[in-house]
């Protein structure tokens, strides 16, 4: 299908409109895929898990790497592309599954990776949106996204069908059946659905409000790191600002540096894992004059709920989602946040200056 839209943004809106029907797709059609990615790491009964991604996809790498850890109970790391395509190292590995996550699957640092880890002998299951890629080819199991074609540069609902991705293969080969995964989907796509509707109007006003910032601290923790990233990802690339994402552990390691008067900081409260240390961060932005924004849950705390702003998005609370979803969500009003801003800066983000869909690193 050929899709010719002038208007700025208008590809990247869509793309952020039909993320809960991309999800429903996937876990459709690619049923016999996740079952065979299932089944290697069942079959291969890891002692690690390797993830290797670039960009966006490594955002969603560090997702898969918690998931990991908390659904298998087996030590997950992050590849570093460098040591093989800088240095030429070739690793050896334990009994190893690589997870290769790429929404191109054309990235040529990334490729050789996985190449090298297929030479040590580990079995690699690829993710892509694109079936006819060398990464696809690459894979001893191709799991396809299913998200179609994206035309905006910010990649939206390619990140999200990497998360979905991930949770049905790991949350598969930890033996969940398959009908309460799909349930499981069932309810974060709907959830989705409603916070589409609800968090537009509201996130243009906070976009009008940050019009004027070069800077944005986002801070998370645990899932919800990633999501950090990500949106400071998007912020970056489509609005040419100073934006940075945090683990809130890290953050008063130096990051909290960056806030002066005046600097919007956004926690994502939506995640039940670490959600204390988060809300404790308020009190160290309001000290320092910074200007407290949440994404989630309301804070707990009479105290730290006086001193931060709430964008109110409900379907983040909704009783049956199960919290492994949540970046799923959390990720939606912080994509809708980067295209509103941009627009009020008078800027294209599906097409940021300086920037392509396919980054060529060697």
């Amino acid at each position: 299908m050929t899709v010719t839209i002038a208007t700025p943004g208008a590809h990247m809106r869509a793309e952020i409109q039909e993320q809960p029907a991309r999800w429903l797709d996937f876990i459709v059609e690619q049923r016999d895929a996740i079952e065979v990615a299932a089944s290697v790491i069942r079959d291969t009964a890891p002692e690690l898990i390797v993830f290797a991604a670039r960009g966006s996809s490594d955002h969603a790498a560090m997702y898969g790497q918690y998931l990991t850890h908390n659904v298998l109970g087996i030590p997950a790391m992050l590849a570093t592309p460098s040591t093989v395509t800088a240095f030429g190292t070739q690793l050896r590995y334990p009994k190893t599954v690589m997870l290769a996550i790429s929404q191109s699957g054309e990235s040529p640092d990334l490729l050789e990776t996985v190449r090298a880890t297929k030479r040590a002998d580990v079995p690699v299951i690829a993710f892509t949106n694109n079936s006819a890629s060398p990464l696809a080819d690459l894979g001893d199991v191709h799991v396809a996204l299913t998200a179609g074609i994206e035309y905006s540069v910010a990649a939206t609902k390619t990140y999200t069908a990497e998360l979905l991705a991930l949770h049905a293969v790991l949350l598969r080969a930890s033996d969940i059946s398959w009908e309460q995964l799909r349930d499981h989907i069932t309810v974060v796509a709907q959830a989705a659905q409603a916070l589409i509707a609800e968090g537009e109007l509201a996130v243009a006003d906070l976009a009008r409000s940050l019009v004027d910032n070069e800077r944005v601290v986002i801070v998370g923790r645990a899932y919800s790191m990633s999501s950090a990233k990500e949106g400071a990802l998007k912020l970056t690339e489509t609005n040419s600002i100073a934006a940075s994402g945090w683990s809130v552990a890290d953050a008063k390691h130096g990051p909290l540096g960056q806030v002066i008067k005046g600097t919007p900081v956004i926690l994502l409260t939506a995640s039940p894992g670490g959600r204390e240390s988060v809300e404790s961060f308020v009190a160290d932005v309001h000290s320092l004059g910074g200007r407290p924004i949440v994404i989630g849950s309301a804070l707990s705390s009479a105290e730290t709920l006086s001193a931060a702003e709430t964008l109110p998005l409900p379907s983040l609370d909704w009783p049956s989602l199960e919290p492994q979803l949540i970046p799923l969500l959390e990720i939606i009003p912080l994509q809708q946040l980067a295209l509103a801003l941009a627009l009020a800066r008078n800027k294209n983000p599906d097409t940021p200056a300086g920037l392509l869909k396919v980054t060529q690193t060697h």
